[in-house]
C-alpha cells in the first residue's frame, strides 16, 4: 500500500482531527478515562515509581536540644514496560463509485473523515475495555498476543466478595459491605475512596435490599422500593462514596462485552478530568510514539507527543482507499491498591 500524503488529508492533519474528535467524545462512552485519564509520552514504554504501603509516617516530637528522629523511607520499585501497539483500518468500497461522479473529491473526504473517526473510536474502544481490565483485576491480559498479562500488583485484599449476594433482597445488607470495605481501603491506602461505579443492575437490587429501604424511611413504614435519589442520601449519611452508573458495552471479537461486569462493584478515588493525568494518583493511560509517527511521510515533528495516529493508504490493485488509526498506549495502575473490586452478585 502507498500512502497518500497530499491528495486528500495529509496524515498529520487527519492526526489532528482524530484527535480533536477524541476530546468531543460522550463522557459516558469512555468513562473510565476519569479514573487512568490520558497521557501522551514521547516513548516507547512507560516508568513510574511504586512504593510504599499508603500510610504517611508520622515524626515525632522532640525536646529542645536532641536530635532528630530518623524516618524510614518506604521500599520503592521502578516499574516500567513496553507500551504495546494497537491499530484498526477501514476500506472505503464505495471508492469506485465516488470516483465516477463528476466531482468525487468532497464526498471522498467527507468519507475518508467518517473512517478515521470509526478507526480511531474502535482504537479507544479497545483502551477503554483495556481501562476496565485494569481496574476490576489490577491486571490488564492481551489474547490477542496469547494472553500476555501487564500485572500491576495489587494488594489481594483490594479484591473481595460480598458474604451475602446482594440479589437476596432479604438478606443482604449493602452498606454493612460497603462500611467494611472501605475501612480495608482507608487501612492500605491511608483515604478513603471517593468514587463507586457500577452497574444499573447493581444499582437496581440495592433500591430493592430491605436494609436499605429500612435506612431510607422516614415515617417508620418501609417502603417496597426506594428511589435513586433515597439511595444516594442513604449512602451520603454513612459516608460512602455516591454511586456512579456505567453500564458501557463493546464488541470484542463479534461478542458484546461489558467494560466493567455487571455484578462488580468498584471503589476508586474521585473522578479527574480525562487529560488531567497529574490529578489523580490511581494510574494514567500512556499513550505512546507509534511507527507511523517517526515516519517522515506522517509529516509529524519527531518530537511530538505521543497519541493516535491517522493517515490513508491506496491499495493499487485492486484499487482502494484505506484509513488507518494507529496508537500505542496502555492503561497503567501506579498505585493499584487505590482501586477496590467486590462481587456482589
Amino acid at each position: 500500500m502507498a500512502m497518500l500524503t497530499s491528495t486528500f488529508f495529509a496524515p498529520a492533519t487527519l492526526s489532528g482531527y482524530v484527535r480533536e474528535a477524541a476530546l468531543n467524545y460522550p463522557i459516558n462512552q469512555f468513562k473510565l478515562a476519569q479514573w487512568l485519564p490520558n497521557r501522551n509520552v514521547n516513548d516507547l514504554s512507560f516508568r513510574f515509581l511504586r512504593g510504599g504501603d499508603g500510610l504517611l509516617d508520622a515524626a515525632s516530637f522532640r525536646s529542645y536540644d536532641a536530635e532528630s528522629s530518623i524516618g524510614k523511607r518506604p521500599g520503592v520499585t521502578r516499574v516500567s514496560g513496553e507500551l504495546p501497539p494497537i491499530s484498526r483500518k477501514l476500506v472505503l468500497r464505495e471508492y469506485d463509485n465516488l470516483r465516477m461522479r463528476s466531482n468525487p473529491d468532497p464526498a471522498i473526504r467527507d468519507a475518508i473523515l467518517s473512517d478515521a473517526d470509526k478507526a480511531a473510536r474502535q482504537v479507544n474502544a479497545r483502551i477503554e475495555l483495556a481501562r476496565g481490565s485494569a481496574l476490576v483485576n489490577g491486571t490488564v491480559t492481551f489474547p490477542e498476543l496469547g494472553s500476555m498479562v501487564a500485572d500491576f500488583g495489587r494488594d489481594p485484599s483490594m479484591a473481595v466478595n460480598a458474604g451475602t449476594l446482594w440479589s437476596n433482597a432479604g438478606s443482604a445488607d449493602p452498606v454493612s459491605d460497603l462500611q467494611t470495605w472501605v475501612t480495608a481501603y482507608v487501612n492500605l491506602n491511608g483515604v478513603p475512596p471517593g468514587a463507586m461505579v457500577a452497574s444499573t443492575r447493581i444499582r437496581n437490587y440495592m433500591l430493592r435490599a430491605t436494609s436499605i429501604r429500612q435506612l431510607a424511611s422516614t415515617t417508620g413504614v418501609t417502603s417496597t422500593l426506594v428511589s435513586p435519589t433515597k439511595l444516594g442520601e442513604v449512602l451520603d449519611s454513612f459516608a460512602l462514596p455516591q454511586l456512579t452508573v456505567f453500564d458501557a458495552q463493546v464488541r470484542l471479537n463479534g461478542s458484546a462485552t461489558r467494560i466493567v461486569p455487571d455484578n462488580v462493584v468498584l471503589l476508586l478515588p474521585p473522578p479527574v478530568d480525562p487529560n488531567d493525568f497529574e490529578g489523580t494518583m490511581l494510574g494514567a493511560t500512556f499513550w505512546g510514539t507509534t511507527a507511523e509517527q517517526l515516519d517522515p511521510s506522517y509529516g509529524i515533528e519527531p518530537d511530538a507527543e505521543g497519541g493516535i495516529v491517522a493517515g490513508n493508504y491506496r491499495e493499487e490493485d485492486p484499487i482502494q482507499l484505506w484509513t488507518k488509526a494507529s496508537a500505542i498506549a496502555l492503561p497503567v495502575l501506579a498505585n493499584p491498591n487505590l482501586s477496590l473490586a467486590a462481587v456482589v452478585l
